[in-house]
């Protein structure tokens, strides 16, 4: 029986050096060396863009952290925290029209009569020239934000619309005393007209910083002047203007499929993309363009989002349609359809630009052991891997206050190359065989303690008919 004990060790030993392959930082295209300062128990990373360039898998699955022993150490991602705001929501703002001097030398100064409430919100407002006389001219109007419950980010703006198109050039002024004005956006064109069989619109007017608690709205051009009908207040952060990262896709290739005209692209890298935007190579072009992405060629093309694109110049203003928002997705082959062309781009020679934006994602790392950490990424031999990194058990971990309170920025060091290009292309066909071999051990093995216990149950039998 004795005899049976070391094959069978053997077995063992050998199946579990076959089925655990160790992962080296040699096993990575490049890699980041991260400084520390050696007292937090968790540190966090902003992503670079050449991470997501270089990393052979959209779920990041080809990162690593090696500590300075070589050890790798938990890590896990999760979206980067947007600045917060007070409070999110959508409310209506007072406004009050405000009349053209009749004396000219007047008109530069705001000379008004304001009546407050006794919490203080302007309840009517009245000017020495001209106000008051219905029938008067309108050029500008003052906002109250004074009594609203959130911060504003973005204004609403809707007029009467006196003919099928409509184009302002507004600009905006502060003041917290209703004497003392400055300026906070100097340029915003407001639209609402048909254009190439498309309607488009431009309501919004972004705020670049938190206004006072009165705003002047006024307007450049003469004749038809601006008729408010409502104004609301915006203080959630819209999607498409957070703060992503683009990367231009110059590559297409122009097709016609089932009568309409098609561009595909490839992304060379895995990015998280939740945001498209389209480039026209002239001014004063619109159409609707469906947006599509795949994820290799075997997949079936899924829309991502459909909207009127466009780029105009009007009036001397520049008016960029806004990029289209959809779910985070690591696709690399993108088509663009166009549904309805109103500007002629069939005809055109110039392929449209499509750019997508993510949003890095952060790295959270356990400081276990020694300095230098070491994040390395880009891996082939980790591409066709079910492996997943930790990130249920280190988020799951900093949900604690305490914990999350102690998590310490790392900024990344010097950039270095680890296994360079050749890391980055699949491991050879010769592990099928380690496969092959490891399954021929564990066989091995089985039939070994198969025949030890048939030969047990024997000795057993015979001890027992003597």
């Amino acid at each position: 029986m004795k005899y049976y004990v070391l094959p069978l060790l053997v077995c063992i030993f050998i199946s579990e050096h076959l089925w655990a392959e160790e992962i080296t930082s040699e096993d990575f295209a490049a890699g980041y060396y991260l400084e520390v300062d050696n007292s937090g128990a968790v540190y966090s990373l902003v992503l670079p863009a050449d991470v997501y360039q270089t990393v052979r898998r959209a779920d990041l699955g080809d990162v690593r952290i090696f500590n300075g022993s070589g050890d790798t150490v938990p890590h896990g991602f999760r979206a980067v925290e947007t600045e917060k705001r007070e409070l999110q929501g959508k409310e209506g703002v007072p406004f009050f029209p405000l009349y053209k001097a009749k004396q000219p030398e007047k008109q530069a100064s705001l000379s008004l009569q304001v009546n407050r409430n006794s919490a203080g919100t302007i309840v009517n407002i009245t000017s020495e020239e001209g106000a008051g006389s219905v029938g008067g001219e309108i050029n500008g109007y003052l906002l109250d934000l004074s009594g609203l419950k959130h911060v504003t980010n973005e204004l609403e703006l809707r007029w009467q619309k006196e003919s099928d198109s409509s184009v302002f050039t507004v600009s905006f002024e502060q003041s917290s005393d209703l004497v003392r004005w400055m300026p906070l956006v100097s340029r915003a064109t407001l639209v609402d007209l048909q254009y190439g069989g498309q309607r488009v619109e431009k309501r919004t007017v972004s705020l670049p910083r938190r206004p006072l608690n009165y705003l002047k709205l006024t307007w450049r051009q003469a004749g038809q002047p601006l008729r408010l009908t409502g104004v609301t207040s915006f203080s959630k952060v819209i999607k498409s203007r957070q703060k992503h990262q683009w990367v231009s896709l110059n590559n297409g290739k122009v097709l016609e499929k089932e009568g309409k005209f098609v561009i595909d692209y490839e992304a060379r890298y895995r990015l998280p993309a939740n945001s498209a935007q389209i480039r026209f190579p002239e001014i004063n072009v619109l159409s609707r363009i469906s947006v599509q992405s795949r994820l290799d060629e075997e997949r079936e093309w899924q829309t991502r989002c459909e909207k009127v694109f466009y780029n105009l110049n009007l009036e001397g203003a520049s008016l960029q349609s806004e990029p289209c928002t959809f779910k985070s997705t690591g696709d690399t082959l993108w088509r663009l359809v166009v549904q309805q062309d109103g500007s002629g781009l069939q005809t055109g020679d110039s392929p449209l630009n499509l750019e997508l934006g993510w949003i890095p994602e952060e790295l959270l790392f356990v400081g276990r052991g020694a300095p230098p950490f070491l994040l390395a990424f880009g891996s082939g031999k980790l591409e066709q891997q079910q492996n997943k990194t930790d990130d249920g058990m280190i988020l799951q971990a900093i949900k604690a206050e305490p914990l999350k309170q102690m998590i310490k920025k790392a900024t990344l060091g010097n950039r270095i190359s680890l296994g360079g290009d050749l890391a980055l292309k699949p491991p050879p066909t010769r592990i099928a065989w380690k496969k092959w071999l490891l399954w021929m051990v564990l066989v091995l093995g089985v039939g070994l303690l198969a025949f030890m216990a048939r030969s047990l149950i024997k000795e057993m039998n015979t001890a027992s008919q003597e």
